[in-house]
């Protein structure tokens, strides 16, 4: 068994998806963690499985890079067929248009083996603008999953549009 899978979910991500493999192949810190990454092609109708496919024939890290099909429409049939589909209990998932940091990998598998009892756990999400964004848009950021900032959060459970700090703070 591995101890990371990263899940990337895709739909009509042919002009996307390269960029961020591109950058999981830049991770750093990862030569004592056994990973692997996971493409899951929710039903595309462009050519996203091509491109991939074709990407995957010239993948030559010693870490795995697999592609899964999922037929039925929807981020969370496509979350639940990574899930089935992982080869690790851990699953870190990236949207087709995140760019992971050099040490996202290691840094999401360490915080796991730190907090061994958080079931589920977020990062920061910087946004990359064709154009500025309007004034005020900082108030509605996190509806784009946009999260900025230096603390560590937990979403609270009761109302899930807020979060809320907790003892995990890292200034």
């Amino acid at each position: 068994m591995l101890n990371f899978t990263v899940a990337i979910c895709t739909y009509n991500g042919q002009n996307r998806i390269l960029e961020v493999l591109d950058k999981l192949r830049l991770q750093v810190e990862t030569e004592k963690i056994t990973w692997e990454v996971l493409i899951i092609d929710n039903n595309s109708t462009d050519n996203t499985a091509e491109v991939i496919k074709n990407y995957i024939s010239n993948w030559s890290e010693i870490y795995p890079l697999r592609y899964c099909f999922e037929t039925k429409q929807g981020l969370a049939f496509a979350r639940r067929c990574a899930i089935k589909e992982a080869k690790s209990d851990l699953i870190g998932f990236l949207d087709d248009d995140n760019l992971p940091y050099p040490d996202w990998v290691a840094e999401a598998y360490k915080f796991a083996q730190e907090h061994p009892n958080a079931g589920a756990y977020g990062g920061q999400i910087h946004g990359k603008f064709e154009v500025e964004p309007p004034p005020g848009f900082g108030r509605i950021a996190r509806y784009f999953a946009i999260i900025e900032g230096k603390k560590t959060y937990c979403y609270n459970e009761k109302y899930k549009s807020t979060r809320k700090n907790v003892s995990l703070e890292q200034e």
